[in-house]
């Protein structure tokens, strides 16, 4: 598990890469993009399968403190909570600006080739699990 005095060494981690990993329960590692504003990290979904790891995280709610996935930064393995924002509406702005300065022109373009409205809907936050 992760410690509190670990948290900079992942924001340092997350914002040097484009390419990151998730994985919820027992599922393997697929690769996505993860960015962070403000000490918090999220991820977006892109493809509206009902069985996406966007699914899987949001039917394995997270008992308070526990983990129901991990995130892979590197060499960096972190259990974490994926769950919906609960200030969503507030926080997506600031996921979007984070989504733009890591991919640069990339993003906006991206965006021209899906639904915005549904792909910002699908902002999952992941809580890192922290040791006591």
């Amino acid at each position: 598990m992760l410690s509190r005095d670990d948290l900079s060494q992942l924001i340092q981690a997350v914002d040097g890469q484009k390419v990151h990993q998730i994985k919820c329960g027992d599922h393997r590692f697929i690769d996505i993009t993860i960015v962070q504003t403000e000490g918090r990290f999220f991820i977006r979904q892109y493809k509206f399968s009902k069985r996406s790891w966007y699914e899987a995280f949001t039917r394995n709610v997270a008992i308070e403190g526990k983990s129901n996935g991990v995130m892979k930064v590197g060499a960096l393995e972190v259990s974490i909570n994926g769950k919906i924002p609960d200030d969503l509406d507030a926080i997506n702005p600031k996921v979007n600006q984070a989504y733009r300065k890591l991919l640069g022109l990339i993003y906006p373009l991206m965006r021209l080739t899906f639904d915005r409205k549904k792909h910002e809907e699908t902002t999952l936050e992941l809580v890192p699990v922290f040791d006591n």
